[in-house]
């Protein structure tokens, strides 16, 4: 959760320097608005891979189980 709120803080910041006009508030603007949304789009991608390694994990341990219980 931190680590969306500090993105969104980025691109936040960005919005306001924009606001704020002028040749560096439009140089902060770009550069805070793309690490902002950069950072929470790299969040979302690194979310799916962990649910997705925590399901197979949940398969490979019902395999294991339906192996282990059916042996003699």
């Amino acid at each position: 959760m931190l680590a969306y709120g500090a993105a969104a803080v980025m691109t936040l910041g960005g919005i306001a320097a924009a606001v704020a006009g002028g040749l560096v508030g439009q140089v902060f603007a770009i550069a805070l608005i793309t690490l902002g949304l950069g950072a929470a789009l790299l969040l979302v991608f690194y979310e799916v891979g962990l649910s997705e390694e925590r399901e197979q994990a949940r398969e490979d341990e019902r395999r294991r189980r339906r192996g282990s219980g059916s042996a003699p």
